[in-house]
């Protein structure tokens, strides 16, 4: 998809990488008359378990209002299924947490898609507009850092200039190791398996959380009853789990999860990942921002990566539109910096819940069990307090843009 001329040498922004993250920040940019460039190195393959992409993203109700605003949803809410409850218990007490959408008048706590899905529905949205040219497969050959400007040499031939360059090109950002930024980073010692199951009975739009001592599993809720399976274990668990032969494992899945949905009848194939938290030691320099997963990576236990994300995008676009209404350079620093402490302490505060949640939930000092319990019971019984946490997590108490004006 193209809507520059092939030979322009000038965007007025360069996005390196057209994951959900980057292509977020095309879809907000792409109504303001700026000329957008998009980099992928190439497509990744989707991995498919029982016919459907295995890897998911649980979007929060706050993130859907973005997606709304777009005009990204109207393609997306077919393939989307519904989260209107969400229950969240410790493998040691029977009861736990239960969250539903009613208690804070909303429809859905969030939607489950899949990521190509989402994907999909962002390049028909920016097919809307002449302003946003998509370059895939492309790559970058060098940068060149300047006062007024980066240049942008591909190994194609072509060479593009731009007042700012954005790396939305994930946790291994080149963009960031050319800005030569370093990582704040955090190693999980566990890896996230992820796979596609069919359970005997209908979900009816509920997702399940268990927290066990070597890390969470989740089982959300898809279109069609099925179920997608996120299940965090340490490195040796999670591997001795990835060698199991398919009927063994669907056992040591049931066996874990409980008889919720009746058994699980049916997985798909598997993959595994792994799992770290990681913090970009600069979000901003001059000419560059990063956005997602290139400026943070949190632990997906409450599945708010790519939330994240795009926050992170509609606030830089926001902040973008404004310095070209007011004549300002969108690359320097004195406008990237707003982002970054617009953004920073949601990311920070996310980072450090996740951080906690896992420690309460896979720690072993004495009393633990017990403090679990009472926080459960707690947060379950209060209902202040559970609102909070809901509007919180589902993101619709925070102060970020809908669509970019």
């Amino acid at each position: 998809m193209s809507g520059l001329s092939q030979h322009s040498d000038y965007a007025d922004v360069i996005i390196v990488g057209g994951g959900m993250v980057g292509l977020a920040l095309a879809c907000a940019l792409r109504h303001t008359g700026l000329q957008i460039v998009v980099i992928e190195r190439g497509e990744p393959q989707v991995r498919y378990s029982l016919g459907r992409d295995c890897r998911v993203s649980a979007i929060v109700r706050g993130n859907v209002r973005i997606l709304e605003g777009l005009g990204v949803w109207k393609y997306l809410q077919e393939d989307a299924s519904p989260m209107r409850q969400m229950r969240v218990w410790d493998h040691q007490e029977a009861g736990g947490i239960r969250f539903d959408c009613s208690e804070i008048e909303e429809d859905a706590l969030g939607y489950l898609v899949e990521n190509s899905c989402t994907q999909q529905a962002m390049h028909r949205a920016i097919l809307e507009s002449d302003n946003v040219e998509f370059c895939c497969p492309a790559e970058i050959a060098e940068l060149q850092w300047q006062r007024e400007q980066v240049t942008v040499k591909l190994t194609d031939g072509r060479t593009l200039n731009t007042p700012l360059l954005v790396g939305a090109d994930g946790v291994r950002s080149w963009v960031r190791e050319q800005a030569g930024i370093g990582v704040w980073q955090r190693d999980y010692k566990q890896k996230g398996i992820v796979a596609t199951v069919r359970p005997q009975q209908s979900h009816r739009g509920q997702a399940f959380q268990r927290f066990l001592p070597t890390g969470p599993l989740a089982m959300l809720p898809m279109t069609d009853d099925l179920c997608s399976i996120v299940w965090s274990a340490e490195n040796s668990e999670a591997e001795r789990l990835m060698r199991m032969e398919d009927d063994a494992f669907l056992q040591a899945l049931n066996l874990t999860f409980g008889p919720m949905l009746g058994r699980v009848v049916e997985a798909g194939e598997r993959a595994a990942f792994p799992l770290k938290g990681q913090l970009a030691r600069h979000v901003v320099r001059e000419r560059v921002a990063l956005i997602g997963d290139a400026a943070h990576c949190i632990h997906p236990l409450a599945g708010l990566g790519v939330n994240l994300g795009i926050r992170d995008a509609m606030v830089l676009a926001q902040e973008i539109a404004d310095a070209r209404r007011f004549d300002e350079d969108w690359g320097a620093l004195s406008v990237l910096d707003r982002y970054m402490k617009q953004r920073l302490p949601d990311v920070l505060s996310i980072m450090a819940s996740m951080e906690g949640f896992h420690q309460i939930f896979t720690g072993r000092l004495p009393g633990l069990k017990e403090l679990r319990g009472l926080g459960m019971r707690l947060a379950g019984n209060s209902g202040a307090i559970k609102q909070i946490l809901m509007r919180n997590s589902t993101g619709l108490s925070l102060p970020v843009p809908k669509q970019i004006s």
